[in-house]
C-alpha cells in the first residue's frame, strides 16, 4: 500500500480499475513510486501494458488516468508500455517497483 496525499492506494485496486479498459490493455500494471517509502507525492507513476497489437493512444492513457482519479481519488501519471514489456510471474505478480529493484 502507498499513501498519496493522505489517500491509501492499493496497487491491486489500481489493477482492478485498469482491467476495466480491456481489451485495449493486457491488465498488467506496475506502480513506480518516485522515492522509497510508503508516502508518495502526486502524481503516482503507473505503467499500463497495452494489449497485443494495440496502438499507443494518448487518449486511452488520459481515460485511464481520469478513471483512476474518479474511483480511487488519486492523481496518477499513466504511461502506456508495449505488450510483453512488464515482467510476468507464475505466482503473484509484482505490482510495485521501488528504486533499485
Amino acid at each position: 500500500m502507498l499513501i498519496v496525499r493522505g489517500v491509501n492506494v492499493f496497487p491491486s485496486a489500481v489493477r482492478e480499475v485498469v482491467n476495466g479498459f480491456q481489451p485495449q490493455v493486457s491488465g498488467h500494471i506496475l506502480v513506480r513510486p518516485r522515492r522509497a517509502g510508503v508516502k508518495q507525492d502526486p502524481p503516482l507513476p503507473v505503467a499500463v501494458e497495452l494489449a497485443p497489437d494495440a496502438p499507443q493512444d494518448q487518449a486511452l492513457a488520459e481515460s485511464i488516468r481520469e478513471r483512476l482519479r474518479a474511483v480511487l481519488v488519486v492523481q496518477t501519471q499513466v504511461d502506456l508500455v508495449p505488450h510483453g514489456s512488464l515482467q510476468r510471474s507464475e505466482y503473484k505478480s509484482k505490482l510495485v517497483e521501488t528504486r533499485g529493484t
